[in-house]
């Protein structure tokens, strides 16, 4: 039975086809690792599946129809992929600890990777877009490679209920949204904060301190941007079908 028999056949066609766009604008924007990393969405209407990339090809060439399907066991549903053992103890792990987490990227994207590896963190106060995170970023210690489900269970455990990003000390990074325009768009202006923090703490000048109002009231304004996602993910899109067209394939 394949989860066609679930799900509205085109519901499913559009979840792929995101989460496909979301994958080949990270190896566009240069977020990706190699064949490495990994992207999730779970199926709509189903809280036991979720997609996930496939472990072999590249991120520019992936399309919607190589997407794999797979349920809280490992095994693949649906798609003829294999899944790698870390992006499945990840993905799990957090998909369990918050079934609203429908949309989880993982990437070690290099500037927020070399902020994760830095003491203090990532500073939600210093720039206007990390601004946006403030009050929804949790830190996890590094535990090595997650190659068993105790590792995955422990980053899924860092996820709180307005957790948007779950830094990963040493590693790299995990962004949550409720489906992949969300996510990317998270994803996006975190490394564009992390890159800001990595540029103003190399000058070794003194950092300017904004007061906390005007933080808090920036961030809820952020936040509460419900079309700024949406607008940025068809734009991205677009994009793609200029310059990595065939992901919806």
């Amino acid at each position: 039975m394949t989860i066609a028999d679930h799900t509205q056949v085109d519901v499913l066609r559009q979840a792929r086809v995101d989460l496909a766009a979301a994958l080949r604008a990270a190896a566009v924007y240069g977020y990706n690792e190699g064949i490495d990393n990994h992207f999730s969405y779970a199926v709509p209407g189903r809280d036991d599946l979720f997609l996930l990339n496939p472990y072999g090809p590249d991120w520019s060439e992936l399309r919607a129809s190589d997407l794999i399907a797979v349920d809280g066991e490992g095994a693949v549903v649906d798609g003829d992929g294999e899944w790698e053992i870390t992006a499945f103890m990840i993905h799990r792990g957090v998909h369990r600890a918050r079934p609203t987490a429908r949309c989880v990227f993982h990437t070690h994207m290099p500037y927020a990777t070399a902020v994760s590896a830095t003491e203090g963190g990532f500073d939600t106060t210093l720039s206007q877009a990390a601004m946006g995170f403030h009050g929804r970023v949790e830190t996890c210690a590094y535990g090595g490679l997650a190659r068993a489900a105790e590792e995955g269970d422990r980053m899924g455990a860092a996820v709180g209920d307005d957790t948007s990003v779950v830094m990963l000390e040493n590693h790299g990074v995990i962004v949550i949204g409720n489906d992949p325009a969300e996510a990317w768009s998270r994803l996006y202006f975190l490394e564009r904060a992390c890159q800001v923090q990595i540029l103003a703490q190399s000058t070794g000048r003194p950092l300017i301190a904004v007061p906390d109002d005007i933080v808090r009231h920036t961030a809820e304004l952020t936040q509460r941007d419900e079309a700024g996602p949406g607008k940025l993910f068809e734009a991205v899109k677009r994009r793609l079908d200029r310059e990595s067209p065939g992901y919806a394939v």
